[in-house]
C-alpha cells in the first residue's frame, strides 16, 4: 500500500516538472483608451476635444454628405507556448485589433463605435 501511494506522489511530482506553459502578451499601438472613449458624447464632442485628446487619426475618410469618418487602431499581441517535455511543443499565437470609429458632422461628433478583430 505505501509502495504504491510513494509511486504515485513521485509520478504526480515529475510530471509537474515537466509540463511548461509559456505566455507573454505585448502591446501594440494605442491610440485610445476606454476613459477618453467615455468622454465622447454624441451632439456635443467637438472635433478639436477628439484631436486633442486621441492624436491625429489612423485613417481619414470624408462621405459624399461631407460627414466625415475617423478611424483610431489599438493592437496587441499574444504568444503562448505549451509542451511536455520530449512529447510535444505547440506555439499559439494571436493579434487582437480594435478600431475606435468616430463619425463627424459640422465639427461634432455624431456617432461612436469600437470594431474588433
Amino acid at each position: 500500500m505505501w509502495k504504491l501511494i510513494g509511486t504515485t506522489l513521485l509520478c504526480i511530482s515529475l510530471m509537474g516538472c515537466l509540463f511548461v506553459v509559456d505566455s507573454k502578451q505585448k502591446a501594440g499601438r494605442t491610440q485610445w483608451h476606454q476613459d477618453d472613449r467615455s468622454q465622447l458624447v454624441s451632439g456635443q464632442t467637438s472635433a478639436d476635444w477628439v484631436r486633442e485628446a486621441f492624436g491625429p487619426p489612423d485613417r481619414r475618410s470624408v462621405r459624399d454628405d461631407g460627414s466625415e469618418v475617423w478611424r483610431y487602431r489599438n493592437t496587441r499581441s499574444k504568444e503562448t507556448e505549451i509542451g511536455m517535455f520530449l512529447l510535444f511543443n505547440i506555439d499559439v499565437s494571436s493579434d487582437e485589433e480594435e478600431t475606435l470609429i468616430i463619425e463627424m458632422r459640422d465639427g461634432v461628433v455624431a456617432d461612436h463605435w469600437v470594431e474588433r478583430r
